[in-house]
């Protein structure tokens, strides 16, 4: 099929979907992961608007024209429910899933399907995902539930054996460098780097377009991350407690330092033209050759745990004292 998706990259997905929504084949779960600002709720979104478009021929759907996907682009259509977490880095409540389940129960206003989206489903609470199993297990037959996760290994595995799951990459360079160019306006030049410095996102590459400040908070980051490696003890716990008073934030922060840390093994590896950050080149050359290929292995591991703990509403700042006290002294 020849699609119209705004999707950029993400092909073999798109292709996916789209087949299986026009052959009314598509399942009642469907679960996607891949890192943050890759595009999952993008694709979700195409894909309700597809579902609930009103044009005859299925392979024009979505049209971007009609009733119903102007509703779903304006976030009003009433067979289409969003559930997002209502703090920004908590996970979605247990009155939320409640709210979809009565959603889901009623049949649809006014098109051949409901469709519920839940974002952030890996920071869902416990309590929570225990009680959408029941809609998994016994879904309305007009019903799609829509998971965006950033790994399903963090999931309940009843929930990822009861979902078709659809794992999205990080975009090549190239892909997001072009995007950048043709949508978004960039200069060349600019688009480049940003694609650099995006590890594969497209979502982190706009908003640095779009926010500037983003730009600054990665610098910030980095430059604390040179800060610690130099500072004794005392300063470290200084560090952590600042760090540790927006959760969000720390684990853009512990992102950002993982990325620093592959760069290291990059150039340890002999693969120096991957590097992300090459603005910081001599620092991470200046650890290469310190730190030997264990060392780094051992520290991308530790920064690994952290995010992956972060996501379990661990205590903030324990998590950020033991961690600063594991990095490297220079």
């Amino acid at each position: 099929m020849h699609t119209s998706w705004p999707i950029i990259g993400h092909e073999w997905a798109v292709q996916q979907l789209q087949v299986a929504a026009a052959r009314e084949e598509l399942s009642h779960a469907l679960l996607i992961t891949g890192p943050a600002n890759v595009g999952k709720q993008t694709l979700a979104l195409t894909l309700a608007k597809a579902l609930l478009c009103q044009d005859t021929n299925p392979e024009r759907r979505p049209c971007a024209t009609c009733s119903a996907c102007r509703r779903v682009d304006s976030g009003n259509h009433p067979d289409l429910l969003l559930v997002e977490p209502e703090v920004e880095g908590r996970g979605v409540k247990i009155e939320q899933v409640r709210e979809l389940e009565r959603f889901l129960a009623l049949t649809p206003h006014e098109s051949r399907c409901k469709i519920a989206i839940v974002t952030a489903f890996e920071l869902i609470v416990p309590n929570a995902a225990n009680a959408l199993l029941k809609t998994l297990e016994e879904p309305p037959a007009y019903a799609h539930l829509i998971l965006l996760a950033s790994d399903a290994d963090q999931l309940l595995p009843t929930i990822v054996s009861r979902s078709q799951q659809i794992a999205l990459r990080a975009l090549d360079r190239k892909t997001i460098a072009q995007a950048l160019v043709e949508h978004w306006h960039a200069s060349e030049a600019q688009a480049q780097q940003l694609a650099r410095l995006s590890g594969g996102r497209l979502g982190w590459a706009v908003q640095a377009i779009t926010k500037p400040e983003q730009l600054q908070d990665m610098e910030e980051a980095l430059d604390t991350l040179f800060t610690i490696a130099q500072s004794d003890l005392l300063t470290r716990f200084d560090i952590a407690q600042q760090l540790s008073r927006d959760a969000v934030r720390l684990a853009q922060t512990l992102e950002y330092w993982r990325m620093g840390w592959h760069d290291v093994v990059l150039l340890q590896t002999g693969n120096g033209k991957a590097v992300t950050f090459q603005e910081r080149l001599p620092q991470w050359e200046a650890w290469a050759t310190k730190y030997d290929l264990a060392t780094s292995a051992r520290i991308l591991r530790l920064l690994t745990e952290a995010l992956n703990n972060l996501q379990k509403n661990v205590n903030t700042r324990l998590l950020a004292e033991a961690l600063l006290l594991d990095l490297p002294e220079e």
